[in-house]
């Protein structure tokens, strides 16, 4: 009887070592890996809703890649430029939403991940008051540095870009 049993966790523990080996443990961890991703999203709305750029960067790597998928047009920015940027929107607009939903998480190894998610954001134009407000359907590129999960590449599907009569450039929302 004891033979037996110890012939079973033998067993199972050459079963165990063999599914860390072959899958680099990766699979143990997904479920932490997504709760780490869909915190740092939760994160990134609320320092967008907050306006701290500072914030809102520290989700980025430098560069940060964005792509336009219905126009396929590719920008890459560092994050000086960037910061830049999101100073400029956040003088002229107050983001009052910014929510990540529906998440489709795919853990590529530990340190590499792509999401396609919901992005819900609303914002108010701080000079007429107007509201812009739209759900886009976004995909992310993530990579795990220094222990963070950040956004390497960002594609996105709406139109986001509003006109500023007073800056004739567009501004493009985060």
């Amino acid at each position: 009887m004891k033979k037996s049993v110890l012939l079973s966790i033998s067993l199972i523990l050459v079963i165990l070592i063999f599914v860390v080996l072959t899958t680099g443990c990766a699979s143990l961890f997904t479920p932490f890996i997504k709760i780490e991703i869909m915190q740092m999203l939760n994160k990134l709305g609320e320092a967008n809703v907050e306006g701290n750029v500072d914030k809102i960067v520290i989700h980025y790597t430098d560069p940060i890649t964005e792509i336009n998928q219905l126009s396929e047009e590719t920008y890459v920015t560092s994050l000086d430029d960037k910061r830049i940027e999101l100073e400029e929107i956040l003088t002229y607009y107050n983001c009052l939403i910014d929510d990540f939903s529906n998440e489709e998480i795919t853990i590529l190894d530990k340190s590499n991940a792509t999401v396609e998610c919901d992005e819900h954001s609303k914002f108010q134009d701080l000079l007429d008051e107007t509201i812009y407000e739209y759900i886009d359907r976004v995909k992310l590129t993530l990579i795990k540095v220094e222990g963070d999960w950040k956004i390497s590449i960002f594609f996105y599907n709406s139109i986001r870009f509003i006109y500023k009569s007073l800056l004739s450039i567009p501004i493009l929302f985060v």
